[in-house]
């Protein structure tokens, strides 16, 4: 009896990031239309369009904040994929739910824009604005156990020293951002500022990915 050969469907990491390229491209862009433009009406009111300009700076400010939160999102996601060698179904799934929740900034963004100055509600758009930087927190974090969990998705070669200072760093933001929620209720101004320091820290360039020595030659003849 003859054998049959069986296709082995093999996913594509390569297509994995592009889609994720294009969610985190309309996400970003999305932000901009939150800054709207004013009717005559609205103008006259505020005194004139330099008036008008300048008091809608909650909006240029949550603007930058969350422009700036996705962009470090979007270069964090092209360096994970640097060291995470290919994907399966679960890691897509989990990739899908980082994306939602990068998908739903615009939305709290919203909300920090057009309430951060009533003081009725200010506390309740910082909570709702610290709840969207939450949302990919934790669906990162998720990403990045799942595949470095027994280096599943990852070259047997890198260096657990390394994986552990990543699982510190996700720990660290995940606590941060944790509190910016739970002090958003009471001390909303002390989230800003946690929030504007999580920002400084991811800023910083990440660290290349380290292999055990010769490792790296071996890993790059068998690609």
């Amino acid at each position: 009896m003859s054998k049959i050969n069986r296709f082995k469907y093999r996913m594509s990491k390569e297509r994995l990031e592009m889609f994720s390229d294009g969610v985190m491209a309309i996400a970003i862009t999305l932000l901009v239309l939150e800054i709207k433009i004013p009717s005559h009406e609205k103008v006259e009111t505020a005194g004139g369009l330099y008036n008008y300009l300048t008091k809608i700076w909650p909006s240029y400010l949550g603007y930058a904040m969350s422009f700036l939160q996705i962009g470090i999102y979007w270069s964090n996601h092209h360096w994970l994929f640097s060291f995470i060698t290919k994907t399966n179904h679960v890691f897509n799934m989990l990739n899908v739910l980082f994306l939602m929740a990068i998908s739903f900034v615009p939305f709290t963004t919203a909300i920090f824009s057009d309430f951060i100055l009533s003081h009725g509600h200010f506390n309740a758009a910082v909570t709702a604005y610290c709840t969207g930087l939450l949302m990919p927190v934790i669906t990162v974090c998720l990403v990045v156990f799942y595949a470095g969990y027994k280096r599943r998705l990852m070259p047997a070669t890198l260096k657990q020293s390394f994986l552990n200072e990543q699982y510190m760093k996700l720990a660290m933001g995940l606590l941060m951002a944790i509190a910016s929620v739970a002090l958003s209720f009471s001390y909303p101004v002390a989230s800003i500022v946690i929030i504007a320091v999580t920002f400084l820290i991811y800023l910083i360039p990440p660290t290349p990915p380290e292999y055990e020595e010769g490792a790296i030659i071996q890993e790059q003849k068998h690609h």
